[in-house]
């Protein structure tokens, strides 16, 4: 069984995607998380034989921008839309960078916002959105 190691708790690959109903999409703003999200799907296949980058199940990671109504940009963003099939491997490698510190923290953090989303609490038991004040 495939398990997402949180730092305070255990979540499994099929609690996570039995939380998802479509794949998980998120606009980053923030250059650590960027940078975390990069260097996790840029291992490619790693030693659990998984990838988190799967054009073929809908995977995209692209570039994008905040702007102003007249087209000025604010920021850089980069859109990421993960698939039910790639999101478990995206958080068991957030959670495992081997990096620079504050990019493994912000990899961490980011982790543990996606579960919360998606109905985990801090010590990944499967609560519901609504327990935690999110619908």
């Amino acid at each position: 069984m495939s398990v997402i190691h949180t730092g305070s708790g255990k979540v499994t690959y099929k609690a996570v995607r039995k939380a998802m109903s479509d794949p998980y999409t998120m606009s980053l703003t923030d250059t650590k998380e960027i940078r975390a999200v990069i260097e996790a799907v840029n291992q490619g296949i790693d030693s659990h034989l998984e990838a988190c980058f799967c054009p073929d199940f809908g995977d995209s990671y692209g570039d994008g921008a905040r702007t102003l109504s007249d087209g000025r940009v604010l920021c850089r963003s980069l859109d990421c839309e993960v698939s039910v099939e790639s999101l478990p491997v995206l958080l068991r490698r957030l959670c495992e960078l081997d990096t620079i510190e504050e990019i493994a923290d912000a990899g961490m953090t980011l982790a543990g916002d996606i579960l919360m989303t998606l109905g985990f609490d801090e010590y990944g038991k499967f609560v519901g959105r609504e327990a935690l004040g999110l619908d």
